[in-house]
Order: C-alpha cells, then structure tokens, then sequence
C-alpha cells in the first residue's frame, strides 16, 4: 500500500483528510505527507486502516484502482 492507495480509500469513504486522520488517530499532516508521498505507509498505519475501515471488497477494490492509476501515470 502507498500513499495513492490510502487517498483512495479515503476519497471512496467520502471523507476530508481530517476526518480520515480523526477516525485512525493521528494527525490530518500525517496522513497530507502519506498522500503526497513525503512519508510512508507503515505497517501500523495499514493496521489501524484495516481495524478502522475494514478489510472489504470496496476497500480492496480502491486499492487495486489507486495501484493502476499510478501504473498509468507513470
């Protein structure tokens, strides 16, 4: 997971970063410098979106989208 994907699932959730940030517990710039790629996607944050969000066909499936988008852009 990189930091288009976890864009993804958040704009499929509907939510404004800082909601997205409020819900996993963590500040709206941390989740501004995952987004643009100024930090990275660790393995606790993947967990608390996974606990938070679920696991579900939707939030795969924005992953999977975020993933070709990025392949395309590149």
């Amino acid at each position: 997971m990189n930091g288009i994907a976890v864009r993804g699932i958040r704009i499929m959730l509907g939510m404004t970063q800082a909601e997205f940030a409020d819900k996993l517990r963590i500040s709206q710039s941390h989740i501004s410098d995952v987004e643009n790629g100024r930090r990275g996607v660790t393995s606790n944050l993947r967990v608390k979106i996974a606990q938070t969000f679920g696991t579900g066909e939707d939030i795969i499936q924005a992953i999977e989208r975020a993933k070709e988008s990025e392949r395309l852009a590149l």
